[in-house]
């Protein structure tokens, strides 16, 4: 736990960086790592920068624009998403500015689509910016 900030300690075991990534990837429930954890739907990074955001099952978003110090986490998840199967499908997705708005309130990020589907992941990207979003944090912990 973080003595200094409890309310940002992550959730369940402590895991590596790529047991994390992969379990995100596979949209299953995972710990935590000195860099990375999962508060569903979201990827975060350092504990307070969104990486990454679920959509729909088979669909993410992938923050294009994280900051420097934070570059060498996308690769490593886009690497995680490619080994799960799935592609870029768009980069700098116009679309999904309504969703990190919604989601973050980030109005100046740039996000890429991923999935395995270029029209399941459009519709799942259109649906996002038209319905009620639950936020990042909400509901239960998958531990």
């Amino acid at each position: 736990m973080d003595e200094a900030n409890p309310y940002a300690a992550p959730t369940g075991p402590a895991v590596d960086d790529a047991t994390v990534l992969e379990c995100f990837a596979r949209d299953v429930a995972a710990g935590h790592s000195t860099r990375f954890n999962v508060e569903r739907p979201t990827l975060l990074v350092d504990r307070n920068v969104a990486a990454a955001v679920r959509i729909a099952p088979r669909t993410v978003l992938v923050r294009a624009d994280l900051p420097p110090d934070l570059t060498p986490a996308k690769g490593e998840l886009e690497a995680a998403l490619a080994t799960e199967g799935l592609t870029c499908l768009d980069e700098d997705t116009l679309l999904a500015t309504p969703v990190a708005l919604q989601l973050f309130g980030l109005r100046l990020s740039s996000w890429d689509l991923w999935g395995d589907d270029i029209d399941d992941g459009f519709a799942a990207l259109r649906a996002g910016c038209i319905a009620e979003q639950r936020g990042p944090f909400e509901g239960p912990s998958p531990f």
